[in-house]
């Protein structure tokens, strides 16, 4: 009589074993890359989104010093008024900026330091600006915004 033997292709426990290892240790590396990677992409969303606030409070006080009347510095911030008697109200706070309208609050991640204006000439004396000079605190590191607004010669008599 003969003795029929079934074999069967598998691995053995040790082949198993490095097999396990192996894919442990290639998960390990891309859990570090990946955690590396998340950080960084953190980092560039924070960057990209102090960007994107300074451009629109920058656009925002650009269009209301060209289309208000008036533009003066309080305590609590910037106030544009406008010839129909609307206003618009910058309020500065420690980390954020407020924009006030009407019907409409925007808000600004930006840190403000000091808030300056002055009236300044033109080259040749003839014109007067005012300039609204906006001091940030952007990456520990301080940058100045100027804007500048034509003041007419009613705008000076009422003075």
């Amino acid at each position: 009589m003969k003795k029929i033997q079934n074999n069967v292709a598998a691995f053995s426990l040790m082949e198993a074993i490095v097999g396990m290892a192996i894919t442990a240790i290639i998960m390990g590396i891309i859990f570090v890359i990946f955690s590396i990677m998340s950080e960084q992409m953190l980092d560039f969303k924070d960057q990209n989104e102090l960007i994107a606030d300074m451009n629109r409070l920058t656009y925002s006080i650009n269009k209301d010093i060209f289309e208000n009347e008036k533009m003066t510095v309080s305590e609590e911030g910037i106030i544009f008024s406008s010839y129909s008697g609307a206003s618009v109200n910058y309020a500065i706070q420690e980390q954020y900026v407020l924009r006030a309208e009407e019907t409409f609050i925007d808000t600004f991640h930006v840190n403000i330091n000091a808030i300056t204006i002055d009236s300044v000439k033109s080259n040749l004396g003839k014109i007067i600006f005012r300039k609204l000079k906006l001091n940030l605190e952007v990456n520990e590191e301080n940058i100045d915004l100027k804007f500048y607004k034509r003041v007419y010669a009613n705008e000076l008599l009422e003075e």
